[in-house]
């Protein structure tokens, strides 16, 4: 079940206090519409009834799809640089539930499920988008790499970040933005799907930035470069 805790928030536009239900988790199998709420960057999006004033809440929630095989750990942005711990304790939740903490069926339910971590909406959206449009998203984070290599000149800001936002009708394009260190896009790039499949057909050639990247549940390119 999806899960969701009355909270009281304060409006940071007039400062006024209201209560919030605040997701703690998400079973896209049983809400789908929670689901497309988060492709459309509506999820978690609060109205304060004084001042009518919106903000968007930081997820901190899990999100489970079974049917696509899939469960998420999503955690503000704010929270990057310290990506190992939370990393750690969100494996160990996982364990908890779908591991060697649970039950012979809810640890064969685990197996079958692809575990990541991400920080940010923008984060869990990508990895939505990604396994919709069956892409490897090590691959994808590869590919990013790629990317900010020809991205030097000028340089990129400090802590920004490259995001998959949507996958052309066809297949053969791939939308991606450039997000400074708190979420604004500076640019969109339109990258031919062609280079992702070049970074797949090469498994050897990436093998070390791969095995990388895979060490964990928090497959991002930030894993190389915050934190450390």
């Amino acid at each position: 079940m999806s899960l969701f805790n009355p909270t009281d928030l304060s409006c940071p536009h007039c400062g006024q206090s209201f209560s919030f239900d605040l997701c703690a988790s998400v079973n896209a199998d049983r809400r789908p519409d929670l689901r497309q709420a988060i492709l459309d960057d509506t999820f978690q999006q609060a109205t304060c009834p004084h001042c009518q004033g919106s903000f968007r809440m930081e997820p901190q929630l899990s999100y489970l799809d079974v049917g696509r095989g899939h469960w998420v750990a999503a955690f503000p942005r704010t929270q990057v640089d310290d990506w190992k711990a939370v990393e750690a304790r969100a494996q160990e939740g996982f364990n908890r539930s779908y591991g060697t903490g649970a039950s012979a069926a809810e640890r064969e339910l685990g197996a079958s499920l692809t575990t990541r971590v991400v920080f940010s909406w923008d984060a869990l959206r990508e990895k939505l988008i990604a396994f919709e449009a069956g892409l490897d998203d090590v691959a994808l984070e590869e590919l990013k790499l790629l990317l900010m290599r020809d991205m030097q000149e000028p340089p990129l800001p400090l802590g920004a970040e490259l995001r998959l936002t949507g996958v052309s009708a066809d297949g053969t394009e791939l939308a991606i933005s450039v997000l400074d260190r708190t979420g604004q896009e500076l640019e969109s790039l339109d990258v031919p799907r062609d280079l992702l499949d070049e970074i797949t057909a090469d498994p050897e050639g990436w093998a070390e930035l791969g095995a990388s990247l895979r060490a964990g549940a928090f497959v991002d390119v930030q894993r190389l470069s915050r934190g450390q």
